[in-house]
């Protein structure tokens, strides 16, 4: 019987974790050095050979290497492995904005509103901490693909109310809410935009009047 790819990776695994088992690092990088070339599969290998250097607290090394196998999962249009490693580099690395932007992303492609709506709320803060306000219009416009309208604006929603809740100066708020309403309303749905109002009337009575006096114009 041919061994499919997924086989072939856990064989590996298996034999590689009896090295890390017994902490014998060298050993473990030489029988991944010995199984890699069986694998035709770069993100593959990149993300094995990533576990092995993280197993032995060798992190950046590791960082690097999960960063290959993400960019190698992605161009293959595999983007849920690129996103499960992303996740996993994202314990590593929870102050990386282009991590959490490039995750952002990801999670629009895949339709996935929740993970979408977490990592907007890291990247906001992380964006708040720097005080890099105008750089949230960029959040924003990332999510316009975002297929699903009414979850698109709760995505909106989320946005705002986490930039207005850390101290983002009002003139750029209100371009962020002109902007998502605009793009609502160009969509021609109507749920979409009330869930939008809505969703910025259960946080800040500010927001949502102003939401509604922009929409009225």
């Amino acid at each position: 019987m041919k061994q499919t790819q997924f086989d072939k990776h856990n064989i590996a695994w298996f034999k590689i974790a009896e090295c890390v088992s017994r902490g014998e690092k060298e050993r473990a990088l030489g029988v991944y050095r010995l199984l890699s070339h069986s694998f035709n599969d770069n993100a593959i290998a990149s993300q094995l050979e990533a576990d092995i250097y993280s197993a032995f607290g060798e992190i950046e090394q590791a960082i690097s290497l999960y960063q290959q196998a993400m960019e190698s999962y992605k161009k293959s249009h595999r983007f849920l492995k690129a996103a499960a490693v992303g996740e996993h580099l994202v314990t590593m690395q929870q102050d990386n904005m282009s991590l959490h932007r490039g995750m952002v992303q990801l999670y629009v492609s895949l339709g996935m509103a929740l993970k979408v709506r977490a990592h907007v709320q890291q990247l906001i803060g992380l964006l708040a901490q720097k005080q890099l306000w105008y750089e949230i219009k960029n959040v924003l416009l990332e999510c316009v693909a975002f297929s699903d309208e009414n979850d698109r604006a709760l995505i909106y929603a989320d946005i705002i109310q986490n930039a207005y809740a850390l101290g983002c100066p009002w003139d750029v708020v209100v371009q962020n809410i002109d902007q998502a309403i605009d793009n609502l309303v160009a969509a021609e749905n109507n749920a979409s935009v009330q869930e939008f109002i809505s969703a910025l009337q259960d946080s800040s009575d500010k927001l949502h009047e102003y939401a509604v006096v922009y929409l009225n114009k």
